[in-house]
């Protein structure tokens, strides 16, 4: 019991830790089914950070591609392609931050723990 209490106190203050509160963007993932060990929490902890700092640099580039296919609009003549390759190039930054998430991820987690995980799999999506 003292571990769930352990965790969800550290998991508060990574949540909170220099970050405000946005709606859909706050990263608010409950993962105490995991039973991690101390060491795992840890390394957690790093995961966690490294994950919220990369998805906020991804919101800003998403921003920016935004506005570049807003200005792509506005042109007389509409570039389908440069759309796509906006489109694609977001895409992949998404796709590679959430790579990167759940490879650290299954390198910190056990087999059990790697199935409790997959559960709520798409909780962890980048959008």
């Amino acid at each position: 019991m003292k571990y769930i209490f352990l965790f969800f106190l550290l998991a508060s203050s990574l949540l909170s830790d220099d970050y405000e509160y946005h709606d859909k963007r706050h990263i608010q993932k409950e993962l105490s089914h995991l039973k991690l060990s101390h060491t795992q929490q840890k390394e957690l902890k790093k995961i966690l950070k490294s994950f919220r700092k990369e998805l906020k640099e991804y919101r800003e580039f998403k921003e920016d591609i935004e506005e570049a296919k807003s200005r792509e609009f506005l042109h007389n003549e509409l570039n389908i392609e440069e759309l796509n390759r906006l489109s694609h190039t977001l895409h992949l930054k998404a796709q590679k931050i959430e790579n990167t998430f759940l490879k650290k991820m299954h390198l910190l987690l056990n087999k059990k723990q790697r199935k409790r995980f997959v559960k709520h799999f798409d909780d962890w999506e980048v959008e």
